[in-house]
C-alpha cells in the first residue's frame, strides 16, 4: 500500500513537472514572438517614416514650384507688362481694341 501511494505521487509529480515545462514553454514562445513582432513593427515603422519624409520633401517642392508659375501666369495677366514687351507695334484704342501696327 506505502509501495503504491509511492507511485501514484511520483506520477502525480511527474505530471506537474510535465504541466510546468508546457508553462514554461508556452510563456518562452510566447516572449520570442512579442520579441519579434515588436522589432518588425519598429523596424516598418522606421522605414514609413523615411518614406514619409521623401514625400513631404517632394510636396514641398511642387507647392513651390506652383507657387513660383502663378506669380509668373499673375505677372503676364498684367496688361501694361505685355503691352511694354510689344514696344510700340501695339497701341491702346479705348482700352479694349489693340491695333497692332505691322511694319
Amino acid at each position: 500500500m506505502l509501495n503504491r501511494k509511492k507511485k501514484l505521487h511520483n506520477k502525480k509529480k511527474r505530471r506537474s513537472i510535465r504541466l510546468e515545462l508546457l508553462v514554461v514553454l508556452v510563456f518562452v514562445l510566447s516572449m520570442a514572438f512579442y520579441v519579434t513582432s515588436k522589432l518588425k513593427i519598429h523596424s516598418m515603422n522606421i522605414t514609413l517614416q523615411k518614406e514619409a519624409q521623401q514625400l513631404q520633401a517632394t510636396v514641398s517642392a511642387k507647392q513651390e514650384e506652383v507657387s513660383q508659375l502663378e506669380t509668373e501666369i499673375n505677372a503676364l495677366q498684367n496688361k501694361t507688362r505685355l503691352l511694354g514687351m510689344l514696344d510700340n507695334s501695339v497701341k491702346d484704342n479705348q482700352n479694349n481694341i489693340y491695333i497692332i501696327d505691322v511694319q
